[in-house]
């Protein structure tokens, strides 16, 4: 016969928190202007869809919370991130080579650089995938930036590439 199962409270707290920012966020798109002027979407709907999935895991985590803990964890070991300082510095070298770069070399470009500078920063020992996972990730962005909410980013890539 198995034990009774408790709620730990760290994990129940993780699974409110995601619920609560998805709320503020769902209420701040409820304040944007209906108007779509010349954007194929209006701008509520990412911050909607934004809210909606960190609901929807906040949900999942609550019910993992209030079932035995977060599956994935085991509470007899210590959870550890790899990296440690040298991630750190990893990933703060990626967000100041987007900074420095984003103008130079463009939007994609420059994210796809952040991702696996934070990649390297988690343990990953593979840049050139990493690059291909990064630039896929920021071209769906870019354009549901540009076309979707007629937001200008610096160019897909520049003239000189």
């Amino acid at each position: 016969m198995t034990g009774v199962r408790s709620v730990v409270p760290a994990q129940m707290a993780i699974s409110l928190g995601l619920i609560a920012i998805s709320s503020v966020l769902a209420l701040g798109a409820f304040h944007f202007p209906p108007e779509m002027g010349f954007v194929i979407l209006p701008a509520y709907v990412y911050p909607y869809a934004v809210a909606a999935f960190l609901g929807v895991v906040g949900v999942l985590l609550g019910y993992q919370a209030i079932t035995g803990g977060f599956r994935e964890l085991d509470n007899a070991q210590t959870v550890t991130v790899p990296g440690g300082k040298a991630g750190a510095v990893w990933v703060t070298a990626g967000l100041l080579g987007v900074a420095l770069l984003i103008n130079v070399i463009g939007f994609v470009l420059a994210a796809g650089l952040l991702f696996v500078c934070a990649a390297r920063g988690f343990g990953s020992r593979h840049p050139i995938r990493d690059l291909a996972i990064g630039i896929a990730l920021t071209l769906p962005i870019y354009w549901l930036f540009n076309a979707g909410l007629g937001v200008s980013l610096p160019p897909l890539i520049n003239a000189w590439i």
